[in-house]
């Protein structure tokens, strides 16, 4: 029942950018609206002149492959909108016809108002944020501030642990748009002949992360009652 999905990979990071042969394999698969993140590595949202050369190449190939939008913020190193930065990518975003949304970088920005009317003045379309707290539940205050404040000009979407048990409130607070992630852990049916791994000594390969679709369509479900 989702309208929208939005793509990317090393979710143990928060997201980066997803390859393109994922991102064009689910453009002709589903018939939702397709959004790419766009974030060259885990850690911090403060990008070098060669980060960003990066993410804007892969703003392009994403436009290539078919999607409607792209997902991405940038910091400066004080930990407020980087104006030039963003003001750069989001003219090649434009150039492709592509919406953008900043991503949760506002989250651990300072002066989250200013933040916000920047993103307005930038021509951004979207902002996904958990209103500066660990779930978007505990950050609703700033959320119905933003609301409040920008809300005629920049879509708020609210997200981190929506589910449908506090979904209500969280629309109470005045919001058109929803990020949900709801997931579930499975075990790998692979068989391993060794105990070795490939990755961080805790990352646990034996186990996956999926989409937990019973979660979502009852979240839906929730939002249209």
């Amino acid at each position: 029942g989702a309208d929208r999905v939005e793509v990317c990979a090393d979710q143990s990071a928060g997201g980066t950018t997803p390859s393109i042969g994922l991102l064009a394999e689910i453009v002709e698969t589903i018939p939702i609206e397709v959004m790419a993140m766009i974030r060259p590595r885990g850690g911090d949202f403060a990008y070098s002149r060669a980060e960003l050369a990066v993410m804007r190449r892969d703003i392009i190939k994403a436009a290539e492959v078919g999607v409607e939008g792209v997902v991405f913020g940038v910091l400066t190193e004080e930990g407020y909108l980087d104006l030039e930065a963003m003001r750069e990518l989001i003219a090649v975003a434009k150039e492709h016809s592509l919406e953008v949304t900043c991503h949760r970088a506002f989250d651990v920005a300072f002066q989250p108002l200013k933040f916000a009317r920047d993103l307005v003045k930038l021509g951004v379309d979207r902002l996904l944020t958990s209103g500066q707290k660990p779930t978007a539940l505990e950050g609703l205050d700033l959320i119905k501030e933003l609301q409040k404040a920008v809300g005629q000009d920049l879509i708020i979407m609210p997200g981190v642990n929506i589910t449908s048990s506090n979904v209500e409130k969280i629309l109470a607070a005045g919001v058109s748009e929803l990020h949900v992630y709801n997931t579930e852990v499975v075990e790998s049916k692979v068989k391993r002949s060794t105990d070795l791994t490939m990755g961080a000594p805790d990352y646990e390969e034996t186990k996956r992360i999926r989409i937990d679709e019973q979660a979502i369509a009852r979240l839906v479900q929730a939002v249209k009652d």
